[in-house]
């Protein structure tokens, strides 16, 4: 199945502008950001909810993250 005319004229546009080095700095800012983003939801956002189940009720005064420390 073939692409339509005008997504294939669409896909050739971004290609070429992204292909300039004119736009790189902003490009690679752009990429910083969606690759920052894409840590926080896969790794960042699920360890601070695990952690938040397992020192909810505040009784470990400890910082750590060593098994010894656990609650337990």
């Amino acid at each position: 199945m073939a692409a339509p005319p005008q997504l294939r004229a669409l896909l050739v546009a971004v290609n070429a502008l992204l292909r300039k080095r004119r736009y790189h700095a902003a490009l690679a800012v752009l990429k910083g950001f969606r690759n920052g983003a894409v840590y926080g939801a896969k790794i960042r956002a699920p360890h601070a909810l695990v952690m938040t189940f397992l020192f909810r009720n505040g009784r470990s005064t400890c910082t750590c993250c060593h098994v010894s420390c656990l609650p337990w």
